[in-house]
């Protein structure tokens, strides 16, 4: 949060190399930064627990900021809870990307926090096997672990679900005004892991910190005049959300 920027676009579990690979020739390079976490649980206690930060508004896809810190910020618009898609089992990328302007146009003074879902699972790029993975399945973690599907095959439907993410991120910076941060919260891991690990790490387990899960892109854009940030009172005093409905949502999202 010590950092320059008026809106923040966190792809969750996006990789610094992943990025690299489906990077749109418009863009800047990517800096390599090291999250502080290599899991979202652990993220937003890493970075948000000295807030509030009463200047910014949060725009969830992921229930966490809700869970963990709700009063934390000036507003959260949980995006999970009311533009949860039932069929892919997340937020797909158009619908952030029309609820990240509609955060622009509703708090013009206060920086904009925007947690999208992709490339996290459920992957929805490409037309692979994975990229329609069945929800009935346990965890798609867990598959991998017992060798029910190619580490290959499931890397590829991540990229490809990044790549399929990133147009909808450009039509955002395209109409916002400001300095925009498109960054990540962690990485993923696809079978990596270190030497004196017992097993392959698959995705973002908790206390495992790998390059594949701390290594995330960091990528600055000027997207015209900046916003004249305010402190505000807080709209409402919320309750750490808990309950089936999250604990459905983050089931599809592959934490349960």
């Amino acid at each position: 949060m010590a950092e320059d920027w008026d809106s923040l676009i966190i792809l969750d579990a996006c990789r610094y190399d992943t990025m690299c690979e489906v990077l749109p020739t418009e863009w800047p390079s990517p800096k390599k930064v090291i999250s502080r976490a290599g899991n979202t649980h652990d993220f937003y206690h890493a970075n948000f627990d000295d807030g509030p930060y009463h200047d910014t508004v949060v725009v969830s896809a992921n229930p966490r900021p809700s869970q963990f810190r709700p009063n934390a910020f000036y507003e959260i618009v949980d995006c999970w809870d009311r533009c949860w898609n039932e069929e892919y089992g997340t937020v797909l990328p158009d619908v952030m990307a029309r609820e990240t302007r509609r955060a622009h146009e509703e708090f013009p003074n206060k920086r904009v926090l925007a947690h999208w879902i992709q490339p996290h699972y459920p992957f929805i790029g490409g037309e692979g096997e994975l990229a329609d993975y069945p929800a009935d399945q346990e965890s798609i973690w867990h598959d991998l672990h017992r060798n029910r599907i190619d580490p290959d095959d499931a890397y590829a439907a991540y990229r490809d679900t990044l790549e399929t993410t990133i147009p909808h991120v450009q039509s955002v910076l395209e109409e916002i005004d400001g300095k925009a941060v498109v960054t990540s919260d962690h990485g993923n891991a696809f079978g990596e892991g270190p030497w004196w690990y017992p097993f392959p790490v698959y995705g973002h387990p908790r206390n495992v910190r790998t390059p594949e899960t701390v290594e995330v892109p960091w990528l600055e854009f000027d997207c015209g005049p900046r916003r004249s940030i305010s402190v505000g009172e807080p709209i409402a005093d919320r309750d750490a959300v808990a309950g089936e409905t999250v604990e459905s949502r983050l089931e599809d999202l592959g934490y349960v």
